[in-house]
């Protein structure tokens, strides 16, 4: 939302401090998960209305997690799966050789990743490689029984192709926190009973607000822990 170009005309540095709240998406990122394997919300809402159904559902710890950009938070995410005793797999266009050794991730192609996996989640930027970098063709290749998280940026996913998968049962379900536009205008995707809407609320818990008060704060005096993007020629991963 910054005019990056104007800013390096007038000689202002914009700073931004990466991963400050990678542990309050990453919690989403798991309420996510088990939402969509256990039906959470649909059967709350029926059940409120005076149903009581018990369908079946999953386990976290026995699915495997495939995790679309291995940064900050998607590390973050690794982790808490690996606590689940989850599988995990990534896909990132920069190497974490160290990071996927201690914490047994095994990196994989995107196309491997979506075959395989029975959770995609996506935590990349949304720049000009990444924009609907999960359309039609993906989602095909996804599991029928899998589910898809966005918790990163809107626009990452064909919101269109991803409503069709939906309706046609080609996917389980998804759980999106951002929206291509927001307010998300597509009301037919957000009453579907096998999607999850929220309204861009990962980085808001109170303690990631104050992380990145703080943050702010720190990056008044050029701290070394943060990026100048008046100098970034690309955009930094999550």
């Amino acid at each position: 939302m910054i005019d990056l170009d104007a800013a390096r005309r007038h000689g202002v540095s914009i700073r931004w401090t990466p991963g400050v709240n990678r542990q309050a998406v990453a919690e989403l990122t798991i309420a996510f998960m088990l939402a969509l394997s256990r039906r959470i919300v649909p059967l709350a809402v029926e059940m409120r209305d005076g149903g009581w159904r018990q369908p079946g559902g999953r386990q976290v710890s026995s699915a495997v997690v495939g995790i679309v950009g291995c940064g900050h938070v998607g590390q973050q995410v690794a982790r808490l799966c690996r606590a689940f005793s989850a599988e995990v797999i990534a896909n990132d266009i920069r190497s974490y050789d160290e990071f996927y050794r201690a914490h047994a991730v095994t990196p994989v192609d995107l196309q491997t990743l979506a075959a395989r996996s029975d959770f995609v989640t996506l935590h990349v930027p949304l720049d000009a490689s990444t924009r609907d970098l999960i359309g039609a063709r993906e989602l095909a290749s996804m599991k029928p029984t899998a589910f898809l998280i966005n918790a990163a940026r809107g626009g990452i996913v064909d919101e269109a192709a991803l409503k069709s998968a939906l309706i046609d049962g080609r996917l389980a379900g998804a759980a999106f926190d951002v929206f291509a536009t927001e307010p998300p205008i597509d009301r037919d995707l957000l009453r579907l009973q096998n999607f999850l809407g929220t309204p861009h609320i990962g980085g808001s818990t109170e303690e990631a607000v104050l992380a990145m008060g703080r943050a702010a704060i720190a990056g008044l005096e050029a701290s070394p822990e943060s990026i100048d993007l008046t100098a970034e020629i690309v955009s930094p991963r999550f």
